[in-house]
């Protein structure tokens, strides 16, 4: 038995979960809007409870040692399985009612096998059963789980429980099969190994689910630095960066490039008469219309305000023409038809850019599409108007077609 000694093994669990409580709610308090960390902050301070409790086994009293350490633990197992579950966004009622049932169960099989018929086997069998099916269920949730955001991090997570279901199965075994046992602490080796198991489930669900939250706090600021929050489209910021990448490969393939700058006619009359409100859902909906129309290698965003922004890689200035021409009558012809039974009809105005010399410069292109929007406004508006120039004579070149 050296080197799994009961004893030591208690008290390690004991630290384990301590520490691993207090970072579980740590995080939970940082970071309220990831669930199931409370749950795992408990369920590891229980662990503590119960495996200090078995540490202390022929010390204290028997009702301490065995039942309320034993309950302590699956207790503790069973939070940790509920703290995974609200983290996966998983159904768990009825893994609840499973677990009120099993407490029962054994709170009633353990105070028979100690105090009415004796049974160290017995109340090993118990324990290890529990613990047995509360692994076969989480690990069955986490691996079925399908969503990309956690998968990576929590498919660890579920074979080390598929681990933990087999050795306690194994337990079982043994606890059926082999001599009447006179002393927990003098147990065999599985019974110790069982101990450093139910650690590795305990170290690899915390470190999963942080790796994992941390991993989708780092995509939510990506997504915030280069999304716009009310439309979901592309930023300035990030559009600026694809375009600058865009007009560099169209330079070096000798590919054409076209830009289409686009502005709600009159938004704000819109603010003024409805409301911010309403003009938000203008800018949503107007944005849901475009993309539904584009290309999938078209790059879209809000360049600010009403204005939106269209990158059209590998086009022409006849595409381009014929593309803002199909945007401006989707937008233009259906009603706008908003929260309350609001109708609106909105209409946007376009400029055109294409520039296809060897010399492109991002800054010239998107300034001579701006004055193609300006033309448009002035022109009176839910029209389309192309500003076409070479980069290398753009010095020269003033006139708006």
């Amino acid at each position: 038995m050296e080197g799994f000694d009961i004893r030591t093994l208690a008290l390690t669990n004991l630290l384990l979960g301590l520490f691993l409580g207090v970072g579980s709610l740590i995080f939970a308090r940082i970071h309220p809007s990831f669930r199931g960390f409370k749950a795992l902050g408990y369920s590891y301070f229980l662990f503590s409870l119960g495996f200090i409790l078995l540490g202390l086994r022929q010390y204290i009293p028997n009702l301490l040692s065995i039942i309320i350490a034993n309950l302590a633990i699956v207790i503790g197992f069973s939070l940790l399985v509920v703290g995974i579950l609200r983290f996966l966004n998983q159904e768990r009622r009825v893994f609840e009612i499973y677990s009120f049932v099993s407490f029962s169960l054994m709170l009633f099989s353990f105070v028979y096998f100690t105090y009415f018929q004796a049974s160290v086997n017995a109340r090993i069998f118990v324990m290890s059963f529990i613990v047995f099916t509360y692994s076969i269920f989480v690990s069955y949730k986490i691996l079925t789980n399908k969503d990309q955001k956690i998968l990576t991090f929590t498919r660890f997570l579920g074979f080390s429980f598929c681990i933990c279901a087999f050795v306690y199965l194994l337990r079982m075994y043994f606890a059926f099969n082999e001599p009447t046992l006179e002393n927990f602490m003098n147990a065999g080796a599985i019974h110790g190994f069982s101990l450093i198991v139910m650690q590795l489930v305990t170290i690899t669900s915390f470190f999963s689910l942080t790796v994992s939250a941390s991993q989708q706090l780092a995509n939510q600021l990506t997504t915030q630095a280069t999304v716009d929050s009310l439309t979901n489209i592309y930023n300035r910021r990030a559009f600026d960066e694809f375009a600058a990448k865009g007009v560099l490969r169209a330079q070096r393939e000798k590919t054409p490039i076209s830009l289409i700058l686009m502005d709600i006619d009159l938004f704000k009359e819109v603010n003024d008469s409805y409301g911010h409100q309403v003009g938000d859902r203008v800018l949503q909906e107007f944005s849901l219309r475009l993309t539904s129309s584009l290309r999938q290698y078209d790059i879209l965003a809000r360049y600010g305000g009403e204005e939106f922004t269209l990158l059209l890689p590998d086009t022409n200035t006849e595409t381009a023409m014929i593309i803002a021409e199909k945007l401006r009558y989707t937008i233009a012809q259906p009603v706008f038809l908003l929260e309350g039974g609001t109708e609106l009809r909105v209409t946007a105005s376009f400029g055109v850019a294409t520039n296809q010399s060897d010399n492109i410069n991002w800054q010239h292109l998107i300034s001579l599409t701006d004055q193609a929007l300006y033309h448009a406004k002035e022109s009176g508006r839910n029209c389309v108007k192309l500003h076409k120039a070479d980069v290398h004579r753009f010095p020269n070149t003033e006139k708006i077609h």
